[in-house]
């Protein structure tokens, strides 16, 4: 009974030497943003936004939302998202003006997104994932900081860039704002019709031309115009990127690729 109880007063000196298991780090509250956002009043750039964790009352809205909207697009989703879990924006209330959010550009709403999920569970999370080889199950970690990279802005976010037509016009273009995706995702089925709107709504004009005038010139504009636009509105957009997460399985060494999205990273 001695020497158990001696084994027992053992493992557990160890248990208490031993270091702590490894968790996430601690949640951030607050984002950096690469653009921001600006006070219509004061005309103020605000960068650094606060968000919280996700509670069970937000997990049910958007729980709701994804069974009651089949077709929901994926910037309708994180609107929701953000109007429950963003708190501010600099001095600015996102609650009191969920307009705020709808401002900033999709580069800026994906921080927030990945600043929730790590509010939320730390920067760390592990998914059970079943090796396609030999269908064993293994926990394979992803960092937030480290698996999903920030693309940083080549030039200004906040300056539109400028695209020369080949009739010699130049016209400025500015990244899509959250306000913009939503109406692109919803303005028809082909990537024609999401062409003329993203033209529609990321060409700035110094005039206040009338959205059916923008349209109509969107229309009128050959396809390799609409192109450059499109690609300028579109390419080099900075912001965090999704990639492929890959572990070596537990039991045969063979090489597991996950292919992540945000909704498994919110919910997975």
């Amino acid at each position: 009974m001695s020497i158990e109880l001696a084994s027992v007063s053992d493992d557990i000196a160890d248990a208490i030497q031993a270091p702590p298991p490894e968790m996430g780090k601690a949640a951030p509250t607050q984002v950096e943003l690469l653009r921001g956002v600006v006070d219509p009043t004061s005309g103020e750039w605000h960068t650094t936004a606060t968000v919280r964790e996700m509670n069970g009352a937000d997990e049910e809205e958007l729980a709701r939302l994804s069974a009651t909207q089949e077709d929901i697009s994926y910037a309708e989703y994180t609107t929701a998202l953000l109007t429950r879990a963003v708190t501010s924006i600099g001095s600015l209330p996102t609650k009191s003006d969920p307009s705020i959010l709808d401002n900033l550009i999709i580069g800026d709403r994906d921080m927030l997104f990945l600043g929730i999920i790590k509010a939320t569970y730390g920067n760390v999370r592990t998914f059970n994932v079943s090796c396609p080889s030999c269908h064993s199950a293994n926990d394979v970690r992803v960092n937030m900081d480290e698996d999903f990279p920030v693309t940083q802005p080549l030039n200004d976010p906040r300056v539109p860039r400028t695209v020369t037509l080949r009739n010699g016009m130049d016209v400025k273009v500015k990244f899509p704002t959250g306000a913009d995706a939503k109406l692109i995702a919803s303005s028809g089925s082909t990537s024609a019709e999401q062409s003329t709107t993203i033209i529609t709504r990321c060409v700035v004009w110094d005039d206040d031309r009338s959205d059916a005038v923008k349209t109509m010139w969107a229309k009128e504009l050959s396809v390799a115009d609409r192109k450059s636009i499109v690609t300028a509105a579109l390419e080099d957009q900075p912001g965090p990127r999704l990639e492929e997460v890959e572990a070596s399985c537990a039991s045969c060494s063979e090489t597991i690729t996950m292919i992540m999205d945000w909704a498994s990273l919110l919910f997975g």
